[in-house]
């Protein structure tokens, strides 16, 4: 007997699983023939004022973010950023420039020779690893 109750008890889950799972593919259906409807309505409403989207596509091409000036375009850019590479040359070489501006050989001519060595190192650096130097060293 009690096997018996036991597959009718078995019975009645998949019965109830049955009538959960066709009440949610009910559900389901209904969804979709909801999303449907709100489609197709959104269609006609198109073909019936396609000049309301012509007009808010022009809206989203008339608003456009302003192009960045590049830092260097700005007046003082290039020298500002001559000033902050031979800052840090000299932090980085100080003995080293120290001993060479000590030596007795040293006049005019080798220190504008030393100046404009020196300097011609700015040309390695590309435009926009000078703007990220002259940013971060502005927003310190």
């Amino acid at each position: 007997m009690e096997g018996i109750e036991n597959i009718e008890s078995v019975q009645e889950v998949d019965e109830s699983e049955d009538s959960v799972d066709s009440e949610q593919e009910e559900s389901n259906d209904e969804k979709m023939e909801e999303d449907s409807i709100k489609i197709l309505n959104n269609k006609k409403q198109d073909l019936a004022n396609p000049q309301q989207k012509e007009s808010s596509s022009q809206e989203k091409k008339m608003i456009k973010d302003p192009e960045p000036i590049p830092l260097l375009s700005r007046p003082n850019a290039a020298n500002q950023f001559r000033d902050y590479y031979m800052s840090q040359i000299t932090k980085a070489f100080g003995e080293d420039l120290d001993r060479i501006r000590k030596d007795q050989n040293l006049d005019s001519n080798r220190l504008e020779i030393l100046i404009n060595s020196l300097e011609s190192g700015i040309s390695v650096f590309s435009d926009v690893e000078k703007e990220l130097a002259l940013l971060s060293h502005n927003n310190k």
